[in-house]
């Protein structure tokens, strides 16, 4: 948490609290005690619950719309986040995945 959303992204740690295993079972059919972060920049407010274990696949996906996404997926490298840049004509597409495999796009906020 502290490596990704803080350092990385600028989020800043408003929260944490866990999910029991029979509530994360009513909400997610997971039944495990969950750590649940909530972390906020600006207007952005994000609850992350983290799990350990193996997992089936899925699509893990989050767009953030970022002033330079450039700088960012550079940084992202620097501290060995696995990234993705896909070329293409029109625009790259680039990603960034955290350490639970988690996917985030980012696109140029204009």
């Amino acid at each position: 948490i502290d490596n990704f959303y803080r350092d990385l992204l600028d989020l800043k740690l408003e929260k944490t609290f866990h999910l029991t295993k029979e509530l994360a079972d009513k909400i997610f059919h997971i039944s495990k005690k969950t750590s649940v972060f909530i972390l906020q920049k600006e207007n952005l407010c994000l609850e992350v619950f983290v799990t350990f274990g193996q997992k089936e696949r899925s699509f893990n996906h989050i767009c953030l719309s970022v002033k330079n996404r450039e700088e960012l997926l550079l940084k992202a490298e620097n501290k060995n986040y696995d990234c993705i840049r896909i070329k293409r004509d029109v625009f790259d597409l680039m990603f960034i995945k955290d350490k639970y495999g988690n996917i985030f796009e980012l696109k140029e906020n204009s």
